[in-house]
């Protein structure tokens, strides 16, 4: 990874009302200097780089950051030791990252005698382009949680529990080499699949139900997200039906991704279908959202979203049709965006699949 480069773009975003910018974000953190620990903020200023952390990490941290940035390992008392870095920069205008808490805020109120002021967004500005290096740790998380459905697949059957098919499926990716789970797992079988995130429970799986199955791996810290609807044994016509007008949507929400378009725009086109088939108060969320370092990053395609789409960004489409009382069906995939086309990261046919019993 190119972190120099990541923090020289991160320069040029500066507003001129603040000279350092304090980033305590983590993934944030990560993002411009490679750390993947849990304890670590990064002073970025127009001339110098400092990362600060404690002494779990000092062996970490320089095997991680290389020469991306200074590396200060303070004993004590961190507030103490990032502010007297700042003084010496002779830093008057600090800005911080919202995502600070107002205990730390409050903390670095009572000794800085500067003004702080909050910044929003800017890290995650840069985050939503994705770069070669970052696409190739996308693909491989990706690959895991096909890998990992196509095992599960394998064994799925009636009388499991959902709890029981999520500790199938998280174990396929981990021992694979996933990280962790993008999020906690989702398995809802039959009417529990009307709830768009359900959480596993003791219900065991029936014959003649569908089983919803949301689910990703992580690598190199990166996010995977997919979710398919199965059913278990042949499908019944209204199965069949609610699948089709969710599929379409999502194909024809997918041809809608261009450079330039609005995203909002785009959650339209989905919208319509399921709307025109007469179930749009059946499908309450956004269409999709951007991913990488977070399972969940801007922009999304939503009713509220007013970016334009561009090219390097990640792209959940994941439509659905929730129906209390009888199941839920939803149908989502990833793409990168080009200059011309899309990438699709999932690999996972998203037809309708019959369980075989």
């Amino acid at each position: 990874m190119d972190y120099i480069r990541r923090i020289n773009a991160l320069r040029e975003l500066f507003d001129s009302a603040y000279q350092g910018l304090l980033v305590t974000n983590l993934n944030n953190v990560r993002y411009l200097c490679g750390f993947s620990g849990s304890c670590g903020v990064l002073l970025v200023t127009k001339k110098e780089a400092v990362f600060f952390t404690d002494f779990r990490y000092q062996e970490q941290s320089a095997r991680e950051i290389g020469n991306a940035a200074e590396i200060i390992v303070f004993k004590n008392n961190q507030i103490e030791t990032v502010l007297k870095r700042v003084r010496k920069a002779r830093i008057k205008s600090l800005g911080v990252e919202k995502s600070l808490s107002i205990r730390q805020f409050m903390a670095y109120g009572e000794e800085f005698k500067g003004e702080m002021i909050p910044v929003e967004g800017l890290v995650e500005q840069l985050r939503q382009i994705k770069d070669a290096e970052e696409l190739k740790s996308l693909k491989k998380a990706f690959s895991l949680a096909d890998n990992a459905f196509a095992e599960l697949m394998k064994i799925i059957k009636p009388g499991m529990t959902e709890t029981e098919v999520a500790a199938h499926l998280e174990f396929f990716m981990k021992v694979s080499g996933s990280q962790a789970p993008s999020f906690d797992t989702i398995i809802a079988s039959g009417p529990n699949s009307s709830c768009p995130h359900a959480q596993p429970s003791e219900r065991k799986l029936k014959k003649g139900e569908m089983v919803k199955i949301d689910f990703g791996a992580v690598y190199g810290g990166y996010h995977s997200d997919m979710t398919r609807t199965v059913f278990l044994g042949k499908a019944t016509p209204k199965f069949k039906n609610i699948y089709a007008i969710v599929l379409e949507a999502q194909q024809k929400a997918i041809a809608a991704i261009k450079p330039g378009v609005v995203c909002k725009d785009v959650d339209a086109v989905a919208r319509k279908v399921i709307t025109d088939a007469g179930y749009g108060e059946n499908f309450g969320h956004g269409l999709g959202h951007s991913l990488g370092l977070e399972v969940h990053e801007a922009p999304a395609l939503s009713v509220r979203c007013d970016d334009k789409i561009r090219p390097g960004v990640a792209f959940t489409v994941e439509p659905g049709i929730y129906l209390p009382g009888w199941g839920g069906v939803r149908i989502e995939d990833v793409f990168l965006v080009k200059e011309k086309g899309l990438l699709r990261l999932t690999n996972t046919p998203n037809e309708l699949y019959e369980v075989k019993l």
